[in-house]
C-alpha cells in the first residue's frame, strides 16, 4: 500500500522535508528550504511542496524535529526567564558559584520547601511571592518555580503557581513536573529551561501544524524528543525543554537509518552548531546526567550529545591576540543577505573601491529588525534603543547605524537582549560565505562573497587564501579536538574532566595529532567507530576530520536531511518512575510510594517496592499507547539512591499509522 510518512526539520538556515515510503523504509523524495524565520510556517509550506505530494499518497504520520531549541540555548536567544527557588539556601547556592548554572538572569529565593522525606521545612512565603509577580510580571517573558524536594512534595510548587495566576497570564512552569531527581540545581535548570522556550516551541509547532492544514494533510503529528525517540506535539508544547538536542538526535538516528550502521560516531554539522552522538547496537547512546547545552547542566535524559557553537553560519571574527575566532554566535551570510537585499551587495561593491582610505570593521556586519516587536515591548526601550528600531527596518550598516546615534561601539546601543532573543538579527562574514569563495558553495550571492571577504582581509591585514585556509583549519581542528574529548570521556567521568585540552603538554600533544610537524615522534588518536558525517556541510569539514583521527568516513545519501530521516524512523518511548522513601511521624514510620502526583503509604518496605514496580509498569504502558505506540514492550530498573528507591519503567513501541476516525477524536480534545 502507498502508506507514506513525512519527516520535518527546522534549522537556524534550512527547513529539510522527506517523504519516507513505509513499507519500504526508503526514501522517495527530500527537499531543502530557506528557514523564514520571521514567519516559519512560510518555509515548511515550501518545503512540503518541494516533496511532490502526489494525491495517492496515502500520508499516515508526520514527525518533526527542530534545532531551534538547541540553538536558542546555544545563542542565548531564548526568552526572559524569571526563576523562583523556594526553601534553596541563596548563600549556600552563591558560595559554590552555583548561580551561573541556573540558566536564568533573574533568580530569587523565597521561604519554604521540603526535607527528604517530604516534610514542610517552613511555611511557604505566599506573601513575598505576591509581592514578586507584582513587579516582575512587565520583565519577564516565562516564570520557573523549583522548590526543595518537590519530587517528594510538590506542595508549594502548586501553591506558588495559584498565587502568580491571579496576576499574571504568562507561562509558569513547575520543576517537578519535568524531573523527579534529587539533584536540586539541575531541576531548577531544567525549569528555566523549558519557561525559555515555551513560546519558542509553540510558535513552531503552530507553523508545521498551520502547514499542514494548508496543504490538506491530516496525520498524527509527533516530535523527537531529545534522546531520539517521538512523542505526540502536545505533550512538545507543555514540555519543550525534552526537545533540547532534538534535532541532534534526529540527526543521530537518520544517519544511523541511512548508513545502516549498528555502531558509529555520527556528526551533524548545521548552520548554527556541529553536534556529535554515538550510536551503539542500533541505539543512540543516553546521557544518564542529563542533557547538557553550553554550560548548563539539565536533568532531562537525553542522548549523550556533545554541541560545538561552530556552524557554517558562525560569525569570523578574531581576538586581541590576532587568533581567527569561529562563533560561538550565528549570523546571516553577508552573501545570503545580498540575494534578497540589492543594497547590501551595491555597498558592499562600493567599498572594495574605497579600500585604499578606509579600513572600519564595522562595515562588514548589518543590523535589522528580524520580528516587530509587541507594544509592550516597544514601551520598555529607552529612547536611544527606539531610535535604533527606526533606523532598522531594512538592513543597515553597523559602521552607519554607530554613525547616526552618535556612539563609536555597538554596545553603547543597548541592544544586546534583543539579539539574543532574536528580535534583531546580524549578518556578517562567515564559513559559508568563504565556501562561495572556495567554490564549495554557490546558492548564493558569490561575488558578494568575494568582496566582502576581500573587504574583510583589507581590515585585518590578511589575504584570501590565507583567511579561508586559516578558517577552515580553525574548523577542523576544533571538530578533531571535540572528538578526542567525546570519544574519550564515554567511560571517564567527564565532569572530573576539563571541558578542553588543557595544558601544555596537552595541547602539544593535540598539535601533533592534528599537523604531526615533528622530526621526532608521531601521535595518532585512532577512533574504534566509523565517523557518519550528516549536514549540508559535512562534506566540506568531515572528511579531513575522520581522517586526522583515522576513522573510516561514510557520507550515505540524503544525508544533507539526515534530521529530516530521523524525525520520523525512531521509536515511540514513554518514561514513568514511581519513587520508594521512608517518612516518620513522630515515633512511628511508614513507606511512602510517589508516583506522578499522587503517593500511597505502606507499612512494609517490600509492599511499597511491589506496587511501585507495578504502578510505573502500568503508567509506561497506559502513556505510550495514549502517545501512539503500537503494542509497546516495557522494562522496568530500579537504583537505590541514598534512602531512596526509584524505578524506572520504559515503554517502547513503533508509532501507530492512525485512522482518519482518531485523528478526528485528537482534535476535538484539543
Amino acid at each position: 500500500m502507498n502508506h507514506y510518512a513525512i519527516g520535518i526539520d527546522t534549522g537556524g538556515t534550512f527547513t529539510d522535508g522527506v517523504l519516507l515510503h513505509y513499507g519500504s523504509r526508503k526514501v522517495v523524495s527530500a527537499a531543502k528550504s530557506l528557514t523564514t524565520r520571521e514567519d516559519l510556517k512560510k518555509g515548511v509550506i515550501k518545503v512540503l511542496q518541494k516533496l511532490h505530494l502526489k494525491e495517492d499518497y496515502s500520508i499516515k504520520l508526520v514527525g518533526i524535529s527542530s534545532t531551534l531549541a538547541t540553538n536558542s540555548v546555544a545563542e542565548g536567544k531564548a526568552r526572559k526567564v524569571g526563576l523562583l527557588l523556594i526553601g534553596y539556601d541563596q548563600e549556600l547556592v552563591e558560595s559554590y558559584g552555583l548561580t551561573g548554572k541556573l540558566s536564568a538572569g533573574d533568580v530569587s529565593y523565597f521561604q519554604g520547601g521540603h526535607n527528604a522525606q517530604g516534610v514542610e521545612l517552613a511555611p511557604l512565603d505566599e506573601a513575598g511571592i505576591e509581592s514578586w509577580i507584582r513587579q516582575k510580571q512587565e520583565e519577564v517573558d516565562a516564570i520557573a518555580i523549583s522548590s526543595y524536594f518537590s519530587p517528594l512534595n510538590p506542595e508549594h510548587e502548586e501553591a506558588a503557581v495559584r498565587i502568580i495566576r491571579k496576576h499574571a497570564a504568562i507561562p509558569v512552569v513547575m520543576g517537578h513536573q519535568l524531573s523527579t531527581k534529587l539533584d536540586s540545581i539541575k531541576r531548577a535548570a531544567t525549569a528555566s529551561i523549558n519557561a525559555s522556550l515555551v513560546a519558542v516551541m509553540h510558535d513552531f509547532i503552530g507553523a508545521v501544524r498551520n502547514s499542514l492544514t494548508e496543504l490538506g494533510i491530516k496525520a498524527p503529528l509527533m516530535i523527537v524528543r531529545g534522546d531520539g525517540t517521538l512523542m505526540p506535539y502536545t505533550e512538545a508544547i507543555g514540555k519543550p525543554v525534552e526537545t533540547v538536542l532534538s534535532g541532534p538526535a534526529a540527526s543521530a538516528i537518520g544517519g544511523r537509518f541511512l548508513s545502516n550502521k549498528e555502531s558509529s560516531l555520527v556528526i551533524d554539522m548545521g548552520s548554527t552548531t556541529t553536534d556529535m552522538a554515538l550510536v551503539q547496537n542500533s541505539r543512540v547512546v543516553v546521557s544518564e546526567e542529563g542533557a547538557k547545552v553550553g554550560n548548563t547542566h539539565t536533568a532531562v535524559e537525553a542522548a549523550r550529545i556533545r554541541t560545538i557553537s561552530v556552524g557554517c553560519d558562525s560569525r569570523i571574527s578574531y581576538n586581541q591576540r590576532k587568533q581567527v575566532m569561529i562563533g560561538p554566535d550565528r549570523v546571516r551570510p553577508l552573501s545570503q543577505m545580498a540575494m534578497h537585499h540589492h543594497h547590501v551587495a551595491e555597498e558592499i561593491r562600493s567599498l572594495t573601491r574605497a579600500t585604499l582610505v578606509r579600513k572600519n570593521p564595522y562595515d562588514m556586519e548589518y543590523w535589522y529588525l528580524h520580528k516587530p516587536l509587541s507594544e509592550s515591548e516597544t514601551r520598555s526601550l529607552s529612547q536611544k534603543q527606539r531610535q535604533v528600531i527606526a533606523k532598522i527596518g531594512k538592513p543597515l550598516r553597523l559602521s552607519d547605524l554607530l554613525k547616526q546615534s552618535g556612539v563609536f561601539h555597538p554596545n553603547h546601543l543597548q541592544m544586546n537582549d534583543l539579539i539574543q532573543q532574536g528580535k534583531i538579527e546580524c549578518a556578517a562574514l562567515t564559513p559559508s560565505d568563504l565556501l562561495h569563495v572556495d567554490g564549495g558553495m554557490n546558492m548564493w550571492n558569490t561575488e558578494v562573497a568575494f568582496m566582502a571577504t576581500d573587504y574583510f582581509c583589507h581590515v585585518h591585514g590578511r589575504n584570501r587564501k590565507d583567511l579561508v585556509e586559516e578558517v577552515f583549519n580553525r574548523i577542523i581542528d576544533i571538530i578533531v579536538e571535540e572528538i578526542i574529548i567525546f570519544l574519550a570521556c564515554q567511560n571517564l567521568d567527564h565532569s572530573k574532566m576539563p571541558a578542553s585540552i588543557d595544558g601544555e603538554w596537552g595541547k602539544w600533544m593535540l598539535r601533533e595529532i592534528i599537523h604531526s610537524d615533528n622530526e621526532y615522534l608521531s601521535i595518532d588518536a585512532d577512533s574504534r567507530f566509523p565517523l557518519i558525517g550528516t549536514g549540508a556541510p559535512a562534506r566540506h569539514f568531515l572528511r579531513k576530520a575522520a581522517s586526522l583521527v583515522h576513522a573510516k568516513f561514510v557520507l550515505p545519501e540524503f544525508s544533507d536531511v539526515a534530521n529530516a530521516v530521523g524525525a520520523v524512523s525512531g521509536s515511540i518511548t514513554e518514561t514513568r518512575e514511581a519513587i520508594v522513601f521512608i517518612r516518620e511521624d513522630e515515633e512511628q514510620y511508614h513507606y511512602v510510594t510517589k508516583y506522578g502526583d499522587q503517593s500511597r503509604h505502606f507499612e512494609q518496605y517490600e509492599e511499597a517496592c511491589d506496587f511501585a514496580n507495578e504502578i510505573s509498569r502500568k503508567l509506561a504502558r497506559q502513556a505510550a499507547i495514549k502517545s501512539g505506540a503500537t503494542d509497546p514492550y516495557v522494562e522496568v530498573a530500579h537504583k537505590s539512591e541514598g534512602s531512596l528507591t526509584r524505578y524506572i519503567a520504559r515503554a517502547l513501541g513503533n508509532p501507530k499509522l492512525s485512522q482518519m476516525k482518531e485523528l478526528e477524536k485528537e482534535e476535538e480534545s484539543l
